[in-house]
């Protein structure tokens, strides 16, 4: 019944997560993958993947205060330091269980540096999609592998269709660390 009810959790998580690729700004894509990271962190608890359960937890702490627009810089490093001291500190699954801290420390990474650059987001999405699929499926959450493949895809069409139509690929106005866009800083 446990694998019944996590990959119950996992369909939800995927639906989720399928509409926080798509979306546009990186306050969307973060608040629509909280809700998918509540329905993976259910998941990982009723399957006994702990290690994932607190990379979810504290990736949604990481998504809330990344989707605000003052950044205090040692909030971050503290959700980072905890995310894989925390996920160390319960990792009941070997090697594979490191793959949700890797994959946590990935993402925060690129959300806290790299944040207002829509396709390195999407980029470090897909990496972690893949990470997690692999934990996934260890735990025998079918869904939840299978969702991350599909999740890594539809965010690689994103990633390739946004190339084509943006010149060089690029994100478009990215601000710069002073505020100002591309545009203004290359006058």
């Amino acid at each position: 019944m446990e694998i019944v009810t996590g990959n119950i959790f996992s369909l939800l998580a995927m639906v989720t997560d399928s509409f926080s690729s798509s979306r546009k700004t990186k306050r969307g894509i973060l608040l629509v993958q909280c809700l998918s990271q509540v329905f993976y962190g259910l998941c990982s608890f009723v399957l006994k993947g702990y290690s994932g359960v607190v990379q979810n937890v504290v990736g949604i702490a990481r998504n809330l205060v990344s989707s605000r627009k003052e950044r205090n810089r040692i909030v971050e490093w503290i959700l980072i330091i905890m995310g894989v001291a925390l996920g160390i500190v319960y990792n009941n699954r070997s090697f594979v269980g490191l793959l949700p801290v890797v994959a946590n420390l990935e993402y925060s990474l690129a959300i806290y540096f790299f944040g207002d650059r829509e396709r390195i987001l999407k980029l470090a999405f897909l990496i972690n999609a893949v990470m997690f699929s692999v934990f996934n499926a260890y735990l025998l959450n079918v869904v939840g592998a299978v969702s991350n493949l599909v999740i890594a895809v539809t965010t690689l069409v994103f990633l390739i269709k946004e190339r084509k139509r943006t010149p060089g690929g690029k994100d478009t106005e990215e601000t710069q660390p002073d505020g100002e866009t591309d545009s203004q800083a290359q006058r």
